[in-house]
C-alpha cells in the first residue's frame, strides 16, 4: 500500500461519521469521539512517572505501541479510532502491520534486532542541586 492513500482518510472519516450518526444518531456518536480522545489524552498523559519510565525500558515497542495508539484516538473519526484501538492488544497488531510502507517495516525491524543485544552505559552522576 502505498503512502498517497494517505489523502482518502479524512474522506473515510466523515463518511463514516456520517454512517455511524445516521445508525446511532448524532449525539451518541459525538460523545463516543469525545470519550476515545479523552482515553487517547489519558494514553499520551504528560509527565513521566518512573512506572512508565520502567515500561518503557523493559519493553519498549509495548510503550510506542501505546504512545501511538493515543495519538491515533485523539483525531477525532472511527477509521483512526478503530486503529488505534488494535493497537493496544498485542494479540491484532498483525493486522496494522499489512498498512505500513516497506520501508519503514524494514527500518523497523532491523533496529529492533539491534537493540535486543545488551549494552551496558556507564554515567557519572552529578547532583547539581548540591553545594
Amino acid at each position: 500500500m502505498n503512502l498517497k492513500y494517505i489523502f482518502l482518510l479524512p474522506i473515510v472519516e466523515i463518511i463514516l461519521f456520517v454512517l455511524f450518526g445516521d445508525y446511532f444518531g448524532f449525539f451518541p456518536v459525538l460523545s463516543t469521539i469525545l470519550l476515545t480522545g479523552i482515553f487517547g489524552l489519558y494514553l499520551l498523559r504528560s509527565g513521566i512517572d518512573p512506572k512508565e519510565i520502567r515500561e518503557m525500558t523493559s519493553n519498549p515497542k509495548d510503550w510506542i505501541y501505546k504512545k501511538m495508539s493515543g495519538l491515533l484516538l485523539i483525531i477525532p473519526g472511527f477509521a483512526t479510532d478503530f486503529i488505534g484501538i488494535i493497537l493496544l492488544f498485542r494479540s491484532l497488531r498483525h493486522l496494522v502491520w499489512g498498512f505500513i510502507p516497506e520501508k519503514a517495516e524494514t527500518y523497523f525491524y532491523k533496529n529492533s534486532k539491534e537493540s535486543n543485544r545488551e549494552e551496558i552505559t556507564e554515567v557519572d552522576y552529578k547532583d547539581l542541586d548540591e553545594k
